[in-house]
């Protein structure tokens, strides 16, 4: 048995370099693979980042345009209503204020659609992917609403023409439809106000996002 383990120690002793140098190896090896996948890991972090950052940015732009489209809605139906109350307190019959889209069927409700469609979505956290998916589906929502008012407008109000005598009554007062017609219109200043609130607090929280990224 002694015999036995002298073979072992004295073989062990002659081949104790090249174990070594095979432990070194596989060393050298272990630390260059590990390496290799933190650099891998962090460079897709930083795409990550990146990434993320700039749909973040790219998002800042069409809640800006959305701004700019409330902002003209309101400022060009407020005027429309304004006149009209006014010309009803002088017990005047004027025409119903109307508001129509300009080269579109409706407003700009389907940027959402898109971001979600190219898989953009995923860069955002999720608090801020929930409040952005329920904005723009208010807005969807308020692009219907319109849609209905507008075809309400084009089948029952343009065909009118000047004919006041349809509009309003023999005392000369509002008849219950077209009185409800100008309500709808009003409810539409409303909800783009409230719509313009949530465009600007999203739009500054993440333009804040964005540049806490950088």
């Amino acid at each position: 048995m002694a015999v036995l383990l002298d073979r072992i120690a004295s073989s062990f002793a002659s081949k104790r370099a090249l174990i070594g140098a095979m432990v070194f190896e596989f060393s050298i090896v272990f630390v260059g693979v590990t390496a290799a996948f933190g650099m891998e890991s962090f460079r897709r972090d930083r795409e990550e980042a990146a990434y993320r950052s700039g749909i973040i940015a790219a998002l800042i732009p069409t809640l800006d345009y959305v701004l700019l489209h409330n902002r003209d809605f309101e400022t060009e139906v407020e005027a429309k209503l304004a006149a009209f109350d006014a010309a009803i307190a002088r017990r005047e019959q004027p025409a119903l204020p109307m508001f129509r889209e300009r080269d579109s069927e409706r407003p700009p409700v389907r940027i959402w659609d898109s971001v979600v469609a190219t898989g953009a979505a995923r860069a955002l956290e999720p608090d801020l992917l929930f409040r952005l998916s329920v904005f723009y589906n208010r807005q969807d929502s308020f692009g219907e609403r319109y849609v209905r008012y507008a075809a309400y407008t084009e089948e029952r109000i343009l065909t009118l023409g000047s004919d006041r005598a349809a509009i309003y009554d023999g005392s000369g007062t509002l008849r219950p439809a077209y009185s409800a017609y100008v309500d709808r219109l009003r409810d539409l200043v409303v909800a783009h106000r409230d719509l313009a609130v949530q465009a600007r607090t999203l739009r500054a929280e993440l333009q804040k996002r964005g540049q806490i990224g950088r």
